[in-house]
């Protein structure tokens, strides 16, 4: 996406915003969270899921308004549909720790955890990478509708997978729970403000690292066989 937005010519400023749309709006968790036990977890994610689908394929089709949008325009869509996918994220996600929990026994919790990390990373890198072999150095707008066509499609496939996990119950005590949270006393817990200040700094770290590297390979990219020095 952000390479995209800088086809676009999209500004510093507006790439920072598409890279810090995702880890910002995981916020969002916070008050989906009361929702929960009226929905079920299952459905929760599913749902949250089918939506982000949705909004995938809208943002696949971006690409082709060329012919009728200028790239303000197109800008201007794209960040309004990436919110979207993002809210959307960040508020399914919110039933997807607990379902797990409930779902993974205490004995390999942290073994699950350590592998699903590990995959997640790994087949990110595997996609940057096709993605980067399949728009090659000057993509057109069809590359890339078809690699965010493609995207939708994996993640349509992925609900099959997504509802072939069982649900877990949701206790009475959850369901029956009226206790409010309480938000000034968690922010006066130390351990509590240390985990939102290293949460901060990732956000911060992984949205500004991503844009970046994005940025400067692109531009090194589109500079570098006529810049670089004949040994």
């Amino acid at each position: 996406m952000i390479l995209y937005a800088k086809t676009l010519d999209a500004s510093a400023t507006v790439l920072g915003i598409i890279a810090g749309m995702m880890p910002l709006l995981v916020i969002m968790q916070i008050p989906a969270a009361n929702y929960i036990d009226r929905i079920g977890y299952k459905k929760f994610v599913y749902g949250g899921w089918g939506i982000r689908v949705f909004f995938i394929f809208l943002m696949a089709m971006v690409p082709l308004t060329n012919v009728f949008l200028n790239s303000t325009t197109q800008l201007v869509l794209l960040l309004a549909l990436l919110f979207a996918f993002n809210l959307s994220r960040g508020i399914s996600s919110s039933a997807w720790l607990p379902w797990i929990t409930l779902l993974v026994p205490p004995a390999v919790r942290g073994r699950y955890v350590a592998s699903d990390a590990g995959y997640t990373q790994f087949g990110s890198f595997v996609t940057i990478v096709v993605a980067a072999i399949c728009l090659g150095t000057q993509p057109t707008s069809w590359q890339f509708a078809a690699i965010f066509g493609f995207s939708g499609l994996m993640g349509a496939a992925s609900l099959g997978f997504l509802k072939l996990i069982p649900d877990a119950p949701i206790t009475a005590q959850v369901r029956t729970s009226n206790t409010p949270v309480p938000y000034g006393a968690m922010l006066k817990h130390d351990a509590f403000r240390r985990l939102l200040w290293e949460a901060f700094a990732w956000a911060v770290a992984y949205g500004g690292m991503s844009t970046f590297t994005v940025d400067y390979l692109k531009t090194e990219a589109g500079t570098w066989p006529s810049t670089r020095r004949v040994e």
